[in-house]
């Protein structure tokens, strides 16, 4: 595959971004802050910090909100003032609301949709490049999968930053790979600030830098994590005013391995199956065939593949343990598969990997059933705009 074919693609890709992205907004009055997903609770408790005519959704709002809201609450000037279902775990995923805030505070607030739609999209083509860099000449081809990654869409569309997070850490691996260590240190770090399991990528890299002594390469990318752990201390240090709705502790969230995937065809003690639930059944496939492909990995060629496995088995580890109520929600479930697409592209081999091959079926399966999802089954929610 040939560069100008990748810009092709992507250029056709970004024209039907758009087309669903203004079917996704017509109901409502074309306003593209619906796509923050504002849920009423949230807007009267926190009505200093939602710009006017931002659509406000009577219920089934989402996690976009949290973000705009923490953007808007960093940049205003009564500090700490934000109150959303659990606090800190929204707090120290802070990369993300950073760098739309303060483009919404110089920029103007009432543009923080388009803002953030632009940043995500640039980003996501941007790795999309770095992605296409970073693979054999022969194996080139495989970037479409990523591009067309219904995770990532899906996240993007959502305003939400997971796949944010996924653009930067490919562009920080580019730069690592290419030696280019100061630039690769700026991105990982944005990567650990946007979430903590930009860790994973650094672990290997210092393990790898102090196996071989180059004790600079330690400090760098040590550096990440010893400031994002500073800033969870800060955070503790200097408590917000309030900790939000619904504190939720790590246990809360998780449960045993698969047991949230068993537990979430269960309602009231009573197993019921419905056809909603056959994405869910794709998810686990997924999840299993990618599984299997980690094993061969490891078996076949772990050191050479070790600063990618870290990562893609510290993502199916959070799917694992996920509780049930992740796994009722195919939003939750895509967005946590965001990561494991692109860098499984990057393992060595791959491709001979039947497992491997089936786990790009089921993202384009995937893939299919979102732009049904949105076009044909989401249903307009009511809403009214902000005041």
């Amino acid at each position: 595959m040939k560069l100008w074919q990748l810009w092709t693609v992507l250029f056709f890709f970004i024209l039907g971004v758009l087309g669903l992205i203004d079917y996704k907004i017509t109901p409502y009055d074309h306003s593209l802050s619906s796509l923050i997903g504002i849920w009423e609770g949230f807007y009267e408790i926190n009505p200093n910090l939602v710009d006017p005519n931002f659509v406000i959704y009577k219920s089934g709002g989402y996690d976009g909100q949290f973000f705009y809201l923490l953007a808007k609450d960093l940049f205003n000037e009564n500090d700490w003032s934000l109150i959303v279902d659990s606090f800190y775990f929204r707090y120290h995923r802070i990369g993300l609301s950073f760098i739309t805030g303060l483009f919404s505070h110089f920029l103007g607030s009432e543009h923080y949709p388009v803002i953030t739609l632009t940043l995500l999209f640039f980003t996501f083509s941007a790795s999309v490049y770095y992605l296409f860099k970073l693979l054999p000449d022969e194996s080139k081809w495989l970037v479409l999968f990523y591009l067309f990654s219904p995770y990532s869409l899906n996240s993007n569309l959502l305003l939400v930053a997971d796949s944010f997070f996924v653009s930067l850490a490919i562009i920080s691996y580019y730069f690592y790979r290419e030696k280019k260590f100061a630039i690769a240190f700026v991105f990982f770090l944005l990567t650990v600030f946007t979430r903590e399991l930009g860790i994973l990528f650094l672990a290997p890299i210092v393990f790898v830098s102090l196996f071989k002594r180059e004790w600079k390469n330690v400090f760098l990318f040590s550096l990440p994590g010893i400031l994002f752990l500073a800033f969870l201390f800060y955070g503790w240090m200097n408590t917000p005013n309030h900790l939000g709705t619904n504190p939720l502790g790590f246990k809360d969230m998780t449960d045993g391995p698969l047991f949230g995937f068993v537990k979430s065809f269960f309602d009231q003690n009573t197993f019921q199956f419905k056809p909603k639930e056959l994405p869910k059944l794709l998810f686990l496939f997924s999840f299993l065939s990618i599984l299997i492909v980690c094993y061969s990995s490891i078996k076949e060629s772990f050191l050479k593949d070790i600063d990618i496995l870290i990562p893609i088995l510290g993502s199916m580890f959070v799917i694992a343990i996920a509780e049930q109520g992740y796994w009722r929600s195919f939003d939750n479930l895509s967005r946590m598969f965001t990561l494991i697409l692109p860098f499984s592209l990057l393992l060595h081999d791959v491709t001979k990997r039947y497992s491997f091959r089936f786990f790009l079926g089921t993202s384009i399966v995937l893939f299919i059933f979102l732009l049904i999802r949105i076009l044909f089954i989401t249903q307009t929610k009511e809403y009214f705009l902000a005041i």
